[in-house]
């Protein structure tokens, strides 16, 4: 199963669902696909859900960050990720710093609480 991206206008979220086990060609798939659409967004938030996905090697951490520091770049202000683990929200934390990023980033349980944060940046 792909990664699936979704953009919900008019709030400019671009969620992506992480598969469980990603091939390499879903990884390669998904950055060409990812990459085009950011480069239209303007300023827009992240929602990314890996709460299907078991472990990421840690060359695709590298990869992610990578994606991530030019998402920063292209407009990203704020990344909220759905984690099911200890382990994963440590993973998305290491893979933050990697990136360098400089904008508001938290890991959450739920998509739900995910997405109120990103639609309420007041709400910290």
């Amino acid at each position: 199963m792909p990664f699936q991206i979704t953009v919900h206008q008019p709030e400019r979220i671009l969620e992506v669902v992480y598969p469980p086990q990603p091939s390499q060609q879903d990884v390669d798939e998904y950055l060409s696909r990812v990459k085009d659409i950011i480069e239209g967004l303007g300023e827009w938030s992240a929602l990314v859900d890996q709460s299907q996905l078991r472990v990421m090697p840690g060359t695709m951490v590298a990869v992610m960050a990578k994606l991530n520091a030019f998402a920063q770049l292209k407009g990203m202000k704020r990344s909220a990720r759905v984690v099911s683990t200890a382990a994963s929200g440590l993973q998305a934390w290491r893979m933050t710093k990697q990136a360098m990023l400089n904008i508001p980033a938290r890991t959450f349980e739920t998509r739900d609480e995910a997405l109120a944060w990103l639609k309420n940046p007041d709400d910290e």
